[in-house]
């Protein structure tokens, strides 16, 4: 089996255990981007029960950003899991100077080896990912708080 039927082997299984328990994450709904993007005029304007509908809202956003974040996290997982195997079973061959540094021989096997390369590629576009969803998923949760505490208020 290749990798990439491998990858998604694992990620069809994560999606198949979710769906079992029934903890599917919420669906994009184009309605948290109108929660998200109040005017300042706007949120002047909201009554108590609009604060906390929008928050509610917002905190669905959250939740699917939340199940994105995870996708990431378990792609990363899996990426590093097969690393460690491609590099121990080539380091254990023997072909390697002993006096060479872990990092350098490392290095080498990523760039000589297809699929260690691929593999690694993978793992960074999802580390990357990784960052900007995270920082995403703050600040739609911050203002959803910041919503709440304005509805309670009102």
């Amino acid at each position: 089996m290749k990798a990439a039927e491998r990858l998604k082997e694992f990620l069809d299984g994560i999606e198949a255990y979710v769906t079992a328990k029934n903890i599917t994450p919420t669906r994009f709904n184009p309605e948290f981007a109108l929660a998200e993007t109040l005017s300042l005029e706007d949120l002047d304007k909201l009554t108590q029960d609009e604060c906390f509908g929008y928050a509610y809202q917002l905190m669905q956003y959250v939740d699917h950003i939340g199940t994105e974040r995870a996708q990431c996290e378990n792609v990363i997982r899996w990426c590093e899991n097969s690393l460690q195997s491609i590099i121990s079973e080539l380091l254990s061959s023997g072909v390697w100077d002993t006096y060479a540094k872990h990092e350098t021989k490392v290095a080498t096997i990523l760039r000589n080896d297809d699929l260690a390369r691929k593999i690694n590629e993978w793992k960074l576009t999802a580390q990357g990912r990784l960052e900007n969803i995270k920082s995403r998923e703050y600040n739609v949760r911050r203002k959803a708080d910041i919503l709440f505490e304005k509805g309670k208020r009102k």
